[in-house]
């Protein structure tokens, strides 16, 4: 872990140096960034533990709280980090940070229950008027029961990303349907084959496809109860959309940042790809170089026998504050401040939580001559649209890795996908239990 800091001008910031957390006890050294409360001088001080993307916001914090020192420990992504440096505190009993950025929100999950017991409860803590400002839904992957233990920073509620200027040439409408989709799905094989027009591989065909059907595979009840059914309606009906659109090619078994998925962008050969809403941003511009002025966005398919739009989630961030802190009203402070100030957070590269910076956010898009049109509406319509029959769950890594080895691998072989499903739900269930959830069905 690369430790950071400064001295902000006009402003007193604390400087971690000198030890990586993961070897901080073995080698005897004081905690980079553990908890001190308040300084001899009266100065506010708060240790805080953010990835490299969110540093720019402690530094403009520091800028307009000149009365709070900052210990800043810029942390890597990699799932499980946080939960393996939470516990080497734990056993110290010491060096625990006030406030942390998790780029895998659902360790929140772990982070709450024993044995790290680290998630502070916020319900008392933020008040209503500003957890309301919230869209609508964004906050459910941090409430268990009736207790919220985190601040959303983004999500990636999905969207069906189209290329308008193909769509057109080749005659085809964006479906409105998951049927006129697997339809269109047929036709673009035949008549186009090599564009493809969506993806099945890892956490982006789980959360697009399964997610947005309802397939109760993270169905959080609390924080020891999960419901797990892969036999669920949810389940069977987007296997069975997907079994022929994987045969015929249409539907891609390529991970999105698999550099051969990034040539099918490349090639201009993405019809359609129902994705998360950072995908414009970070996929169609920067890695599949998609032409200016072509790509758009739709609202997600709807289901047979519904009405409602609903979107998967791939992607987002949230904040948790410390049950140790010593000073909890400023780490309270800071997590909201982080997750919720506007011209902070309309800079942001990914879709706010807080709906009055999404707005802002939004702005830039519709100026943006990259889309062929606006695609902010789209997001926003969206947004609150995510099931939510798809929690933050401690088996999160588990349940990515099993869908790629049971049903992703299922798509090159003669194996019926929804046999597929149903052991990954048979995997599933023992990943639940392993980590200590009571599975109901």
């Amino acid at each position: 872990m690369t430790t950071t800091g400064w001295r902000q001008r006009a402003q007193r910031a604390r400087i971690s140096t000198g030890c990586a957390i993961a070897g901080l006890f073995i080698a005897g050294c004081t905690a980079p960034g553990a908890s001190t409360g308040g300084d001899d001088d009266g100065a506010t001080s708060l240790t805080v533990w953010v990835d490299s993307t969110r540093t720019p916001g402690v530094e403009r914090y520091l800028e307009e709280h000149p009365d709070v020192d900052i210990r800043m420990t810029t942390i890597p992504s990699d799932p499980g980090y946080v939960l393996t440096q939470i516990s080497l505190a734990n056993q110290a009993d010491d060096g625990w940070p006030d406030v942390v950025f998790l780029n895998t929100p659902e360790d929140v999950a772990s982070l709450a229950a024993p044995p790290f017991d680290f998630a502070a409860p916020l319900d008392e803590l933020v008040d209503d008027e500003i957890t309301d400002g919230f869209v609508e839904g964004s906050l459910s992957g941090c409430t268990f029961g009736d207790t919220l233990y985190c601040l959303r920073n983004d999500i990636g509620q999905t969207v069906l990303w189209y290329n308008q200027a193909l769509m057109q040439e080749f005659g085809y409408e964006v479906p409105q349907t998951w049927s006129d989709y697997g339809a269109l799905g047929e036709r673009v094989a035949a008549e186009h084959p090599g564009y493809i027009i969506g993806g099945l591989n890892g956490k982006w065909g789980a959360g697009v496809y399964f997610e947005s059907s309802g397939c109760p595979t993270r169905d959080v009840i609390d924080l020891t109860t999960v419901r797990i059914d892969t036999s669920d309606p949810g389940c069977v009906r987007a296997a069975e959309l997907l079994d022929p659109l994987l045969a015929n090619g249409s539907v891609s078994a390529l991970s999105p940042s698999d550099p051969a998925f990034a040539q099918i962008g490349q090639e201009n050969r993405i019809l359609m790809l129902p994705a998360a809403s950072w995908y414009g941003e970070h996929r169609f511009k920067a890695a599949y170089e998609s032409p200016a002025g072509e790509m758009a966005a739709a609202p997600m398919p709807t289901w047979d026998g519904e009405d409602v739009p609903y979107s998967g989630s791939v992607g987002g961030g949230a904040f948790v504050v410390s049950r140790h802190a010593e000073d909890m009203d400023a780490a309270v402070d800071f997590a909201t401040w982080m997750t919720t100030n506007v011209d902070h957070q309309s800079e942001q590269p990914t879709y706010p939580a807080f709906a009055e910076a999404a707005e802002a956010w939004g702005a830039a898009r519709a100026a943006d001559p990259f889309y062929a049109e606006d695609p902010f509406p789209v997001m926003k319509d969206q947004a609150p649209l995510i099931r939510d029959t798809f929690g933050w769950v401690r088996y999160a890594n588990e349940w990515n890795n099993i869908f790629n080895e049971t049903v992703v691998a299922a798509a090159e072989s003669p194996e019926p996908l929804l046999e597929a499903v149903e052991e990954w739900g048979s995997r599933l269930t023992q990943a639940a239990e392993a980590t200590d959830y009571e599975v109901a069905r």
